[in-house]
Order: C-alpha cells, then sequence, then structure tokens
C-alpha cells in the first residue's frame, strides 16, 4: 500500500493495492515474495501466548484512560510492551515502547524480563528526551510492569501514569522482521536495537497519511525543546 500511494503521490503509474499482492503472491515481481512485506492483509488473530502477572498493575485500568490519550489527540502518551526470543530466554527481553499519536517506536535492550529492569531502562530512557516527551505509560498485566510506583515516580521527576496495555500487535510484528519469534537474542546490543528501531521511524506509514513516524516524532521534540528554552 505505501509503494502505491508513493507511486500515485509522485503521478507515476501503478497497479491497485490488491492487484500488486496478487502479482506477489504468483511471483510476478523478481526477488520480492511475501515473506519481504511487513504484514499481509486478512490475517488470523492469534491466541496470545503472554504470561500474565498473578496480579494487575497498581495503576489505572484501560477503561479510565482519559479520552484525549485513547483518541490520540496530544502527544507524548505511549503503550509500553516487552518481547523476548526464546521461551527460554526470559533475559533475553527487549522493551519497546510505541508514543500513541506519531507511531513512534524505542527499543531497549533490558537485562532481563523482571520489574525491576524495567524500570531501570525507564530511568535510562526518559532523560534522553526533553520535559513532556513522557506523559503517560500504557501497559498491561505482565509481572514486568508490576512496579507502576517505580515507573510514577522514576529519578527524573516526569509525571507517569500506568494503565493496561491496548494493542500495539502491528507495530510488534513488524519488530519480529528484525528480531525473530523463537530466536535468541542472547547476542542482540542496544546499537542492533537502535538500528532496528531507526529503519522502522523511518517507513512511511498509511496510518500517518505516509508520512514516516520519524518526521511527526521530531516535529514534537522541537516543538517542546523551542516553548523550554
Amino acid at each position: 500500500d505505501i509503494i502505491v500511494n508513493q507511486k500515485k503521490q509522485a503521478k507515476q503509474w501503478t497497479v491497485s493495492t490488491t492487484t500488486l499482492y496478487r502479482y506477489i503472491d504468483r511471483g510476478y515481481i523478481p526477488n520480492v515474495t511475501n515473506r519481504h512485506l511487513p504484514e499481509k492483509p486478512h490475517r488470523k488473530k492469534r491466541k496470545s501466548d503472554k504470561v500474565k502477572a498473578s496480579r494487575a498493575p497498581k495503576g489505572l485500568p484501560i477503561d479510565r484512560r482519559p479520552a484525549e490519550i485513547n483518541r490520540r489527540l496530544s502527544f507524548g502518551h505511549w503503550e509500553m510492551d516487552s518481547v523476548i526470543g526464546t521461551a527460554e530466554g526470559k533475559r533475553q527481553s527487549l522493551l519497546v515502547l510505541t508514543e500513541r499519536q506519531t507511531r513512534f517506536e524505542i527499543i531497549i535492550r533490558a537485562s532481563s524480563k523482571t520489574a525491576a529492569a524495567t524500570t531501570k531502562a525507564i530511568d535510562r530512557i526518559v532523560p534522553q528526551f526533553p520535559q513532556g516527551t513522557f506523559k503517560t505509560i500504557t501497559v498491561d498485566n505482565g509481572s514486568e510492569f508490576q512496579d507502576c510506583h517505580g515507573m510514577e515516580h522514576d529519578k527524573q521527576g516526569h509525571p507517569f501514569s500506568s494503565c493496561e496495555r491496548g494493542s500495539n500487535e502491528r507495530n510488534n510484528r513488524i519488530i519480529r522482521r528484525y528480531f525473530p519469534k523463537g530466536k535468541s537474542m542472547a547476542k542482540v546490543t542496544q546499537k542492533d536495537c537502535d538500528k532496528a528501531a531507526a529503519l522502522i521511524n523511518a517507513m512511511p506509514r498509511k496510518i500517518l497519511n505516509y508520512q514516516s513516524a520519524a518526521d511527526l516524532f521530531n516535529r514534537q521534540i522541537a516543538n517542546l525543546t523551542e516553548n523550554q528554552n
């Protein structure tokens, strides 16, 4: 869909998105197969195999999340999830943060899939951005997100409000192109995470009117920086 619309915007000839998918299915386009696509339409829903914590996070439930956040009307509201490689590799965890309005991704190599490691990773990433970048963080019931108090009262004094996490499955599917499920993450470095995030954030997105997450995010950061000077 991105390729088709880029062609249209450049006033170049192109086929429809459906036809392009059909051409790829039939092998009409050399060196391009379905495995090169971020996702195909009409994917079957999969049952979640995420292990939930024995108790829910202490933050607000998602039905109490303000409408402003749900409707993506303002910047600075994030969703957070963790991604692991092999089922045995609980220490091989990536922490993924998605800004809801711009869909900007931050991928952090966490030391382990624990609440302490998650809070430590947040403490490490927040100071890299201007005040107002992180207003709320929505999480799910995973055990690594139990320390809502630690996130709500981080060392930098930034205000966090943790709720149950909404769905960011599409972004996680894109991330899995770089960090496949079932593959060991033992050798994954923060540099690898930064590279993958940069590639994802540079992608034009239909949901962003074919702009990139990086473009939208950088504009918001520039506005915050200007207002604080």
